[in-house]
């Protein structure tokens, strides 16, 4: 047995229900430019869109295939934002972004899935359903919606869940004409005869879970996302929506997400499984937990970052040229 290997198994017997991540996929252009413009006269322009999709696929498969590698089960990925359908930089940057998707359901993704024993799901779609039968984003609907519906799905496979143009809460609205009224009937019963609050969260996740994915899922462990610019962006929607409470992680790398390396993912799901929680108590203090040195120590750190406005996690950062004089 490898030591990825090892600590796989590791992972699996710690989340037997599944270790599930989501990964807010920030950064990718920056990704592009960084990596293959960095020495061009207009290191910002992006000559051949097609170029910057197929690298940030291939760095994507690589990050994902890591996850899974490490004990990984599920993952949430979001490839496309609602707000860039319309956003201030024009049709066709939207055009343009929302053609990208496309390259998820063929190709070298598909390779990926069968390698991985993965089964891919396109969700948050009926966004671009509602859209007019003859728009662009409509059409990109259509054609993920036909890929779910054609795709072989299997149980105890791997997932990808796709986020595609999402708003959450109408597809919550949408929930019980997605699951119909037996369904929705049996999901009332259930809540009215629940007797207590876990109860309740758990019938409630898996419910409207299975209705905007459309299959079971289990409730995320972490997120992982970028603050390359200073500020902590969420930026995959349905999830978040989703989540009520639980044991949720989220982890930021200052650097887009596509730079992560297999020795930080590994750090990560280390820290989330098995890492120190800190001072913890079942009591109502902690009383014999801490010690007069420990608590004027951490006294004092406190003090001098509360002093420093900018110690404040969330502030923008700039791109500067570097000094060369």
């Amino acid at each position: 047995m490898t030591e990825s290997s090892e600590f796989a198994a590791r992972i699996r017997a710690r989340y037997p229900e599944g270790l599930t991540g989501i990964f807010a996929l920030g950064g990718t252009r920056t990704t592009y430019v960084l990596t293959q413009n960095h020495q061009k006269h207009d290191p910002g322009r992006i000559d051949e869109m097609q170029n910057y999709a197929d690298y940030g696929s291939h760095l994507l498969r690589q990050l994902f295939g890591l996850f899974f590698e490490l004990g990984g089960q599920n993952l949430v990925g979001s490839v496309l934002s609602y707000q860039q359908l319309h956003s201030e930089r024009g049709a066709e940057y939207a055009q343009v972004t929302a053609a990208l998707t496309r390259i998820l359901m063929e190709g070298k993704w598909l390779d990926f899935y069968h390698q991985q024993q993965v089964d891919p799901y396109f969700v948050g779609i009926d966004t671009l359903l509602h859209l007019s039968e003859d728009s662009f984003a409509h059409q990109l609907g259509a054609e993920c919606q036909r890929f779910n519906q054609t795709w072989a799905y299997q149980e105890g496979r791997r997932k990808i869940i796709w986020e595609v143009a999402a708003m959450p809460l109408y597809s919550i609205w949408n929930a019980r004409q997605v699951m119909g009224e037996a369904a929705h009937a049996a999901f009332e019963a259930e809540m009215a005869a629940a007797a207590d609050l876990q109860t309740m969260h758990d019938l409630l996740y898996r419910y409207y879970a299975r209705a905007v994915y459309g299959t079971d899922l289990p409730v995320p462990h972490f997120y992982l996302g970028s603050n390359r610019s200073g500020d902590l962006k969420l930026r995959s929607l349905l999830p978040v929506a989703l989540l009520c409470g639980g044991p949720f992680r989220m982890f930021y790398t200052p650097y887009p997400t596509l730079f992560t390396t297999a020795e930080t993912m590994r750090a990560i799901l280390e820290d989330l499984a098995f890492g120190s929680k800190g001072v913890q108590s079942t009591h109502t203090d902690y009383s014999g937990q801490l010690t007069p040195e420990v608590v004027e120590h951490e006294y004092q750190r406190v003090l001098e970052l509360s002093a420093n406005p900018l110690s404040t996690a969330g502030f923008f950062r700039r791109v500067q040229a570097a000094d060369n004089g």
